[in-house]
């Protein structure tokens, strides 16, 4: 997942365009993208600050940058969601299968600080 992207996402639970983004790993992958056209309009998520406080020559490293495994989490409602292979997987809670969200958890949770940690919701790790 690019970092501009996220600028995009929201909720699907709440509507909540208030998330957060956490990642574990990230890659470069060179890309010849138009830096002025998908430049961030509201928050930079690479620099976690506003966009008009982020100069171009910052946009053009990040737009190289691939987000491989992470997790978003949503401010609002606490409802979290995997960064699977550069795919963010932002599904109702009905669609989501619990099985993968207890794998994907015990991989990653002690790499989430505990201040966001704490914004989870978080399900029993035991196998349903």
């Amino acid at each position: 997942m690019r970092y501009y992207f996220f600028e995009l996402l929201a909720c699907p639970e709440c509507k909540s365009d208030d998330l957060i983004l956490h990642e574990f790993d990230v890659k470069e992958d060179k890309v010849d993208l138009d830096v002025e056209k998908i430049k961030c309009k509201e928050k930079c998520s690479y620099q976690r600050k506003p966009a008009n406080e982020v100069s171009l020559d910052v946009c053009r490293k990040c737009v190289n940058l691939d987000v491989i495994d992470g997790v978003i989490i949503c401010k609002n409602c606490g409802r979290w969601y995997p960064i699977i292979d550069g795919i963010p997987r932002m599904l109702n809670d009905k669609y989501r299968k619990y099985h993968e969200d207890v794998e994907f958890l015990k991989k990653y949770l002690n790499k989430i600080p505990s201040n966001i940690k704490s914004l989870m919701k978080i399900p029993e790790l035991n196998e349903k």
